[in-house]
């Protein structure tokens, strides 16, 4: 048995098994192996499709399975874009899972943030359960999770909300497949051992979009993933901005924040906003300044608006339950709840047990805002660092306001911080594409390599960038310095030049600590970054006009370009500039490959016919090597 179903931007043909092939343009661009049942542990295969209503632009099926008293539906449908497909199990049925296979059209990219960034994303291993936002999972995911793929053949798949939990993996034990498992949603926490439950049984639904290859596909996803309408203030792009954490971590004081913008100052570093970070308060969840370290905090604000600094305050949503701020939100039902005896849910932070403000309760959130605007009419401060809202500090049994999947609470974070505040970042996102705020990626370790070190800088950067963050934000230049990683001169340096060519810069660790020499390579890059200001901001327009990202891919205005594809060492911010950042220590020449185009050497004035692979290309600690366009690129 095999049908055929035609749609506007594609073909989708299945056969008796229930595997389907999409076509785009007589290509084949993407495999569904099959849908497998999946209870206590065990997989229930299906052993074929049982029934199909088909039609010229729908199909139902029903799929067997081993056990005679599950069966699986499928509903497929055309759209203006490719196809819409709603797997469903009946009650009780714990799990479902669909296979896709990574061939025809490797490579693949999207899928969010990990601690090991590859790029593109299959070149790992990649194993997400469950797949939102975690800080700092086990499996490798992270902070920014959001269900989007697209590989090179220009298919794309893009996950509709559901209230189920999901697992992900691709490639795992080298298997060649992306497998997303959907979960039946969890009862209510309370629940009693003999109530009835209409268990509603898993359910999965998924758009395939399908176009002509990976930047159309991107941009074809635009309308499902959604893209800002409003950008950061452009002075949070064109100046660094400078933070107190990997320097001067919790003992900081008031203090050190004028001694550190002092420095600033008089090393002539270019700034926008200085961050303070943790601590600064009496106790989390406290909007009040620690007295003791901070005993003027008007008079340190008003010193640094007056010096050319914007000033904003780190703050989570935890509750310090010692701090008699967390009496007054768990008096007021603001804080989620534990179901044994309905009082605040103590949860496991980095910094101890609090309480976690209930951002699904919309009286919750307006006294959180009333509590952060009063700070800033006291103060002077301009916003606020939001850290955290990551979905792992939300128990599986807690109660809220509102009942829902617990990655939405990353959703609620980002919306409400992008609702009022203008100076801030987020470091959390499931589905926040919309929000017009800096994307901040996660502390990053004060290391080389992909596992979360100054590779992964840059891999995180083109990720989020194609999963529809644009305005991203990286971590800390040189990382955060825990413990005993610390970096060294020559990191500090590569760091600063990497992200002078993104679109916003994050000191903390003073460059000048490390001598004559680093200071000045990094004060000069920095200066290269202020004077990128007309063409950051060209390109945020651009942005905001039709969503395309600041930071670009290789294969951006080359898609079949095989070694634009799997460059992970590379990048374009804008069709303008091609950077290729030195991140290996020790390292004064490398290997640069430029595609289709015509380039020029930014330091020596040569010029290059791409494609073309150039060798051993001079990169001295004081030199990152940059090229610029001389042409009008070629359109997707």
């Amino acid at each position: 048995m095999q049908h055929v179903i035609h749609g506007p931007a594609g073909t989708a043909t299945f056969d008796g098994h229930g595997q389907i092939v999409f076509t785009h343009e007589g290509r084949t661009v993407l495999c569904c192996r099959g849908v497998t049942a999946y209870a206590y542990g065990t997989d229930i295969p299906t052993t074929g499709v049982v029934s199909a209503d088909v039609t010229d632009h729908q199909a139902r099926l029903h799929y067997a399975t081993t056990r005679p008293e599950v069966i699986l539906r499928l509903t497929i449908e055309t759209t203006p874009i490719g196809f819409r497909l709603i797997w469903s199990g009946p009650p009780h049925l714990p799990a479902l899972r669909v296979e896709w296979q990574l061939e025809p059209g490797r490579p693949w990219y999207g899928m969010g943030e990990r601690v090991f960034q590859h790029w593109p994303l299959d070149r790992g291993v990649v194993i997400s359960d469950p797949f939102e936002p975690i800080d700092h999972g086990r499996d490798g995911t992270l902070n920014i999770a959001t269900p989007f793929w697209v590989n090179a053949a220009g298919a794309a798949i893009w996950l509709e909300e559901g209230d189920g939990e999901l697992a992900v993996t691709m490639n795992r034990d080298g298997d060649g497949l992306l497998r997303i498992t959907a979960r039946e949603a969890p009862p209510p926490p309370t629940l009693g051992f003999d109530e009835r439950y209409a268990a509603p049984g898993p359910a999965l639904v998924a758009q395939v979009i399908l176009a002509a290859n990976a930047p159309a596909a991107f941009y074809t996803a635009l309308p499902l993933l959604g893209r800002p309408s409003a950008a950061p203030p452009l002075e949070l792009f064109s100046r660094p901005i400078w933070t107190t954490w990997a320097h001067y971590k919790m003992p900081v004081t008031q203090r050190d924040v004028s001694d550190f913008a002092a420095q600033i100052v008089a090393r002539g570093y270019p700034y926008s906003v200085l961050e303070i970070d943790d601590r600064w308060q009496r106790g989390y969840g406290a909007y009040v300044f620690d007295s003791r370290k901070f005993p003027d905090p008007r008079a340190m604000v008003d010193e640094l608006h007056a010096a050319g600094f914007k000033v904003t305050l780190w703050t989570p949503t935890f509750f310090d339950p010692a701090d008699p701020a967390f009496a007054v939100a768990a008096r007021r039902g603001y804080l989620i709840r534990h179901p044994a005896d309905n009082a605040p849910y103590l949860v496991r932070w980095w910094q101890g047990y609090g309480g976690v403000l209930d951002m699904t309760n919309p009286e919750a959130v307006a006294w959180w805002l009333s509590e952060l605007r009063a700070l800033q009419a006291e103060t002077g401060v301009d916003g606020f660092k939001f850290d955290a809202g990551e979905a792992n500090f939300i128990p599986p049994d807690a109660i809220c306001y509102a009942r829902e999947p617990r990655r939405r609470y990353a959703d609620r974070y980002t919306e409400f911080v992008a609702d009022h505040f203008a100076y801030t970042e987020v470091r959390v996102g499931w589905r926040g594409q919309r929000r017009g705020i800096l994307y901040r990626e996660w502390d990053k370790w004060s290391r080389w390599g992909i596992d979360n070190g100054l590779h992964s800088v840059l891999t995180q950067a083109l990720t989020l960038s194609l999963c529809g963050y644009p305005f991203v934000l990286p971590d800390m230049i040189g990382g955060n310095a825990y413990q005993d990683e610390v970096p060294d001169g020559e990191l500090m340096v590569r760091w600063t030049q990497l992200c002078a060519l993104l679109p916003t810069m994050q000191f903390s660790v003073h460059p000048w600590q490390y001598g004559a020499e680093v200071d000045a390579i990094c004060r000069q890059y920095a200066q290269l970054h202020v004077d990128l200001t007309p063409y950051l901001a060209m390109l945020i327009e651009e942005n905001l006009r039709d969503g395309t990202p600041l930071v670009r891919p290789l294969f951006w205005y080359a898609p079949t370009d095989t070694q634009a594809l799997h460059c992970d060492d590379q990048f374009l911010l804008g069709a303008r500039y091609l950077v290729a950042p030195v991140v290996r220590p020790g390292q004064r020449r490398r290997d640069v490959y430029l595609p289709a185009g015509v380039w020029r050497d930014y330091w020596s004035g040569a010029i290059h016919q791409g494609p073309v692979a150039l060798t051993d290309v001079p990169a001295p600690l004081e030199q990152m090597p940059l090229f610029e366009r001389q042409d009008e690129p070629s359109g997707q």
